[in-house]
């Protein structure tokens, strides 16, 4: 387990970790290792519009920016995935390479080498960082958007967007992998253990909408149709929500998740809300919505009859580091 101390020297963000990973450290080699060409290819101002332009499509359906991994050397390669291990737990780096990997799986399931390519994964720069107090990255492809914005006052990386097709692997020596388990099996768990009570009010549809419903949009609003609140809930329901929710923060190493950790600890919990829509078995459509004051969970299995999963976090004020931003150049008088 890594170990990391914040220090601020002259404005800026370090850590430092028992296991030396550093992310300014890592940002700044993985920069340092590419040609003028990527480094040109790669790098994009802090207010660039691509920087809240993404998607969780397949490459091939949607053009990203930045440098792919089929455009890095080996070392190269490598270097971004010390910086993606710097931010991401070890529990958030392995579905990572799960994802990743899926891409394989489908490469040959569907005779599609073209389409579906795991080395299509792209990492992009808005701003420098050790140059820069506030600086920006992202890492994104098919069912993986990690949007990262640092600070002096911490890290934001909403939105966090994570996919698995298919959801629960139908075939192979892989027969029966669920890729994103937790996230699949504890929702389930969750609407399964309620009464029939408590069910009518968290039952927003009878069907699913086909997607999240906030999709790929650059800034999300507070959903109206809330589903059940949190105070409705009993002790042992109210414990399995909050491991849902936490599991998206797990998914980052501890300083990273800091922030949206705050975010929680200032929320009304007892408002918190959870709905449902469709299904409430395995391999049926189905959606869930978690939704506080400042933060939205989505989780869809609609598509493949119930076995495509897309589930992301987003908050209302600091997707790719809004609130941030606009703090760092209040403090800062611009």
């Amino acid at each position: 387990m890594k170990k990391f101390i914040w220090i601020h020297i002259l404005g800026m963000v370090w850590v430092s970790a028992q296991s030396s990973f550093e992310p300014l450290l890592d940002a700044t080699a993985l920069l340092n290792s590419l040609s003028p060409e990527q480094k040109e290819a790669i790098s994009f101002a802090l207010d660039d519009p691509a920087k809240t332009r993404w998607h969780y499509l397949p490459h091939s359906s949607f053009a990203r920016e930045g440098v792919p991994l089929s455009e890095m050397s080996p070392e190269q390669e490598e270097k971004t995935y010390a910086l993606l291990e710097a931010y991401l737990s070890e529990s958030g780096y392995d579905q990572m390479q799960q994802i990743i990997d899926l891409e394989n799986y489908l490469a040959v399931a569907e005779n599609d080498p073209i389409k579906r390519d795991a080395t299509k994964y792209y990492v992009a720069f808005y701003g420098t960082p050790h140059r820069d107090s506030l600086w920006a990255w992202s890492f994104e492809g098919h069912h993986i958007s990690l949007n990262f914005t640092v600070s002096p006052n911490g890290i934001a990386f909403a939105p966090a967007f994570w996919g698995a097709n298919p959801g629960i692997v139908p075939d192979g020596p892989n027969k029966g992998k669920v890729v994103l388990k937790n996230d699949h099996n504890w929702g389930l768990e969750l609407v399964n253990s309620l009464s029939p009570k408590q069910l009518v009010k968290t039952l927003v549809s009878s069907q699913t909408y086909g997607e999240i419903l906030t999709s790929n949009q650059a800034a999300v609003e507070f959903i109206v149709d809330n589903g059940i609140a949190y105070s409705q809930l009993n002790l042992s329901q109210k414990q399995q929500l909050k491991k849902i929710i936490d599991l998206h923060l797990e998914r980052m190493e501890k300083p990273v998740a800091q922030k949206a950790q705050s975010l929680l600890d200032a929320e009304n919990w007892k408002k918190i809300s959870f709905s449902w829509a469709g299904k409430t078995k395995k391999l049926n459509a189905h959606y869930y919505r978690i939704q506080g004051q400042s933060f939205l969970i989505e989780y869809d299995n609609s598509q493949n009859n119930g076995n495509h999963i897309h589930s992301v976090w987003r908050t209302f004020d600091g997707d790719f580091g809004k609130d941030l931003i606009r703090e760092h150049y209040q403090k800062g008088k611009h």
